[in-house]
C-alpha cells in the first residue's frame, strides 16, 4: 500500500481556515463600506434640504361649491360660457360679435397668503391650499420674487414678479 501524504491534507486544512475566516469578515466589510459611502450631510445652516421635495406640491381641499374667502371680483357682463362654434356672419351675428368685444376681460385670478414657514409660503385660493417657495409660479400666473418679514411678529408679504404685495391674512 502506499503512503498517505500528509502535506496534501495539511494545504487542504488551511485553505479551509482561511476561507471560513473571508465568510465570516465579509459581511462586516461590506456594512463598513456602506457606511462610508453615504453622502455627508450640509454643515451649513443657509440651505435646507427637503427631503419631500414639496417644491412642486398641490394640496387641494374640498370645497363644495364655496369659493371661500378669496372670492375673485368677476365683472357682472363677462359671459362665462366659451363656446367653439362657427355661424353665418349675419347681421345678427356681427352685431353680437360687436357687443361680446366690448365686454371687460376677466380679472386676475384672487390669492390669499395664509403662513410662512421655512421659506415656504402657504397660500389659498379658489381650488384649495397651495405651497410656493421663491420661483415658484403663482395661480394668477406671476412668480413669487420675495418673502418679507413685516414689522409686527407674526406678519409677513410677499412680492410677486408683476409688483403685487400681498400681505398675510388671517
Amino acid at each position: 500500500m502506499r503512503v498517505r501524504d500528509k502535506r496534501f491534507d495539511g494545504y487542504l486544512k488551511g485553505a479551509g481556515i482561511v476561507l471560513a475566516t473571508i465568510c465570516a469578515v465579509l459581511p462586516f466589510v461590506m456594512y463598513y463600506d456602506i457606511l462610508d459611502a453615504r453622502p455627508k450631510p450640509v454643515a451649513s445652516g443657509i440651505t435646507v434640504r427637503d427631503p419631500l421635495n414639496r417644491t412642486n406640491q398641490k394640496v387641494v381641499r374640498e370645497t363644495h361649491g364655496n369659493r371661500g374667502s378669496a372670492q375673485a371680483q368677476t365683472g357682472e357682463g363677462v359671459d362665462a360660457m366659451t363656446t367653439a362654434t362657427t355661424a353665418e356672419l349675419t347681421g345678427d351675428r356681427l352685431k353680437q360679435i360687436e357687443e361680446a368685444s366690448k365686454q371687460p376681460f376677466p380679472g386676475k385670478p384672487v390669492f390669499l397668503l395664509r403662513e410662512v414657514v421655512g421659506g415656504l409660503v402657504m397660500i389659498e385660493d379658489e381650488s384649495g391650499y397651495w405651497f410656493v417657495e421663491k420661483g415658484s409660479p403663482l395661480p394668477d400666473g406671476s412668480t413669487l420674487v420675495a418673502i418679507e418679514r413685516g414689522a409686527d411678529p407674526g406678519s409677513f408679504s410677499i412680492k410677486t414678479s408683476d409688483g403685487d404685495v400681498i400681505t398675510r391674512t388671517n
